[in-house]
């Protein structure tokens, strides 16, 4: 069985995400978080936060930028995280087209960094 894919996206429009790679019972998920958060350390201050002890470790895998569309059915990423780097855009691609293969999905990395 292959690792778990889950995609955690709480708002509409253009956000920070996050990569975290989790423990969690035994076996491990690759988590895309996108929070309306100030900073990428808040996106996995936050997520770590609604763990409540269950996952056995988090690991941040890198960030960027995520705009979605909800009415249009498109998500688009750019940008890289400035405190964790750069996330590993087959993994982002994988994860989006598993969680939301009605979208059109555009998933990038640029060197942007978003203050």
């Amino acid at each position: 069985m292959g690792e778990e894919l889950e995609a955690i996206i709480e708002h509409d429009g253009d956000e920070k995400y996050i990569i975290a790679h989790v423990g969690e019972n035994g076996s491990m998920k690759k988590v895309l978080v996108s929070l309306p958060c100030e900073y990428h350390s808040g996106i996995a201050r936050e997520y770590k936060g609604r763990q409540n002890g269950n996952a056995d470790s988090v690991c941040i895998e890198g960030g960027g930028i995520l705009t979605i569309d909800r009415q249009a059915k498109k998500i688009h990423t750019y940008g890289t995280s400035g405190g964790f780097g750069r996330p590993d855009i087959d993994e982002v691609r994988k994860i989006l087209k598993h969680e939301f293969p009605e979208y059109e999905i555009d998933a990038t990395v640029t060197s942007y960094i978003r203050g």
